[in-house]
This record gives structure tokens, sequence and C-alpha cells, in this order.
């Protein structure tokens, strides 16, 4: 692949506002933008009880999934279109029991670690809108009384929230596009803020019910104790995270978002939890992971199709802005272009993983350990840390690098640009003229 020639004309150092837009103005629209985009999407599953208590834990704790979505957008679109499609599908099973009032709202809120039970037998803990239709399936628990109100009142802030945001980013949009019909240049850093509104646009559709930034649980108590209920299930008692993963399935091989959360844990926790107790059980989690979606009925292959798609077009987003953005010199070209590739392979090769991986794990757990695997996450969960961390680090990391590379040079390039990129926008050549 060739790039496109170098401008002849380029205008160096920072560039003062004047009649036109300068480099302050630039920065300014991209990056709030950019903020706004990866701030105000955040619907986050409830944080534990300690980190909501002390408000700096809390923006702490929202900061760093921020830092997340400005590295990982494409992950986090793929991880709300599958929360959405858990919380749909849970829905329609709450139907199927003569629960209609049980809405893809409740279900979102459910799934986000806002219900806790507490059984007489062992410390509360938090269930999902699936196990939660396993208690009520079973009668095990009352369906709880939570209305829509109820839990619409704690998205207060995120309408208006999302109408600033939704303004900022269609005014960002159509400036854009008003500069590619005129004929005027673009930057970099316009390439990337447009690729993050691509992907806010998602996100708010797939979390469009979920609740912004809920502030407690609610606690309900259950007179059937664990021990009954595994008795019941015929479960010998170990779990992970609650005394209730039993009722999850195994990770669906056509997710696109399993491999990455495995990897980048293997990687920064390759040792996996610690939390037991005197008695040998794991002491259950306080609230449920964001990264953990595992929809009863699967992934539908029109939602893998089309998070397939996404993929395709943020990454070719950035590689045809290549060839109309403005580049300093030849060997950033070839960086940007060459950056985007290298992740968009790295995650097809983590997306080819997880169904080729399962096809081969019951050979591949019966050679390494004898036992019996049906999905390759059971194979990989048994190797040693060690093991796990030299098979994902060269692939996380690359990943990473990979995308700082293009974010450092979406502001490097800056230093260099055409002059007509610093031209506004004549909005009154966009009139109808008598």
């Amino acid at each position: 692949m060739m790039p496109p020639p170098l401008s002849p004309n380029l205008i160096y150092g920072w560039q003062s506002s004047s009649n036109d837009r300068g480099t302050r103005d630039i920065l300014v629209s991209s990056f709030s933008t950019i903020w706004l985009c990866t701030w105000t999407s955040l619907c986050l599953n409830t944080p534990p009880q300690h980190t909501r208590e002390r408000p700096h834990r809390w923006l702490l704790h929202k900061f760093r999934w921020q830092l997340f979505a400005i590295f990982f957008p494409e992950v986090l679109v793929a991880t709300a279109a599958e929360q959405w499609l858990s919380a749909r599908q849970s829905a329609r099973a709450f139907a199927k029991l003569g629960y209609p009032q049980w809405t893809t709202r409740h279900a979102f809120f459910a799934d986000m670690g806002a219900i806790i039970v507490s059984p007489p037998d062992s410390p509360p803990f938090p269930v999902d809108s699936q196990q939660l239709a396993f208690l009520v399936e079973h009668r095990f628990l009352d369906l709880p009384d939570i209305s829509t109100d109820e839990i619409r009142s704690l998205n207060k802030a995120d309408g208006l929230a999302r109408v600033v945001t939704l303004a900022q980013m269609g005014w960002y949009g159509l400036s854009c596009a008003a500069r590619g019909a005129s004929g005027l240049g673009f930057c970099t850093l316009e390439a990337t803020t447009l690729a993050y509104i691509l992907c806010t646009v998602q996100i708010f559709f797939f979390w469009y019910f979920k609740p912004l930034d809920p502030e407690g649980q609610r606690v309900f108590a259950m007179e059937t104790s664990v021990a009954d209920i595994w008795k019941h299930s015929g479960q010998d008692g170990s779990y992970r995270h609650t005394p209730l993963d039993f009722v999850k399935p195994l990770p669906d091989p056509k997710s696109l978002i399993t491999p990455f959360w495995f990897g980048l844990g293997a990687v920064f926790r390759p040792s996996g939890d610690r939390r037991r107790t005197k008695h040998g059980y794991p002491t259950p989690v306080e609230t449920l992971a964001n990264s953990r979606v595992l929809p009863q009925d699967g992934i539908s292959t029109t939602l893998m199709v089309y998070t397939l798609f996404f993929q395709v077009a943020y990454f070719g987003l950035h590689i045809a802005f290549s060839w109309i953005s403005s580049f300093p010199s030849t060997v950033e070209w070839y960086l940007w272009v060459g950056s985007n590739t290298a992740d968009f392979c790295l995650i097809a090769l983590y997306i080819l993983a997880i169904p080729v991986g399962t096809h081969l794990a019951p050979f591949l757990g019966r050679w390494l350990f004898g036992m019996e695997a049906t999905h390759l996450l059971q194979v990989a969960e048994a190797l040693p840390a060690w093991a796990k961390i030299l098979i994902h680090a060269p692939f996380v990391f690359g990943y990473v690098v990979a995308r700082a590379a293009v974010i450092v040079e979406s502001v490097l390039s800056l230093r260099a640009l055409p002059e007509s990129v610093y031209q506004d926008v004549s909005w009154t050549s966009f009139l109808p003229h008598v």
C-alpha cells in the first residue's frame, strides 16, 4: 500500500486563532468530544460498597474505566452489545414464567449487580437476571417488587448528560462533513474523534435501558438455604464467584469479548481469584463484574455478524481517513496504518481462537491435563500462571502499544498541518442562493 503524497505547504508549530481556527480550537473541540463520549457512555455495574462510600474512590473507579474506553472503545461496544442481548433474553425468560412486568430495564438492573439475595447459610451475594429467574422458577424466592419508575429514577443525570453529548457529537460530525464537502483538510485527531463518536452512538443504543451510576443495591432475604439449592440441583458446592455459578452457561464460541477479557485477566491477574474462607469455599463477590457477560441462550448469529461488521468499520474508518488526513511524514503514515492494521489482526486472532479452540478442547484437555473439557477456556483456566502470561502477554501488550501509537500520533501530527486544515467552514456557502 502506497501512502498519499505529502502536502507541499505544511505549516509548522502552534497556530493561534484569528479569523480562522487555530491549534487550540482543534484540541478543545476534539478533546471535549472525546471526554464526553468516554465519560457519559459508561453505564458501569454497581461498584463494591467500599467504592460507593467514598466519592474519590468512585471517581477513580470510573476514571479507570474511562481510560479503558479511550484505549478499547470497540471492545466496550461489543461488551454493551452482549449485555443488551443478555438482558433481552432474560426479559423473555421471565415472560415465559408468567412475569411480563419484568422488562429489559429490570434485567439490566439485575445484571449490573444491583440485586442481592441473603440466604440463611451464606453471606449475601448478587444475582443476575438469569440466576434470579432460576430462583423464582423453583420457588426459592419471590419475584422482587421493583417498579420500572424506581429503576428509571436512577437515571436522573443520565438523560441530560446524554443530550449534551449527543449535541456535541452531532455538531462535531456536521462540522467534519461540511469540511469534507468544502474540500478542506482534516487532521488525524479529528479522525480519531469521529471513531469515538461512532462507538458512543452504538453504546448509547445498547445501554439505553441500563441505569447510570447506581448508588446502592437492593437486598432480599431468602428462606431457602444455599445447601438446599445445591442438593435440589445436584451440585457439589464448588463455585468461583457466587453459589449460583452453576446456573450460568459456558461462554459461547461466537462471543467476541470473552477471549479478550480472559486474555486481559490472564496477564494482569494470572493467579485468578484467591478469595477463600476457612472452610475452603470462596467468599462470594460483592457485585458483578462489567466484563462477565454470559447470555443464557448464547450469542445470536445476527449479533455476532453485526459486531464483526462494526469492528471492520471501526478500524476501516481509521485506515480510510489516512488517505484524506494530513501527516507530517511518510513514516508516520505507515505507523498510523500499520498500528490500526495490527490491532485489527490481533483482535481477529482472539475472535478465531474460541471457535477453533473449542473444537480442539476435548483433545487438548485429555492431552495436557487428562481432563474432559468442552470449551477452550476450561483448558486455559487449568494452565499455570506463567503459561497464561507467556501466551497472552504478547497479544495484550502488542494491542495496547499499537493503540497508544495511534492516540499519540493523533496529537503529534498537529505540529505540521496544511493551511487548509486551519481554514474555517464557510457555512453561508451551504445556504441556497437566489
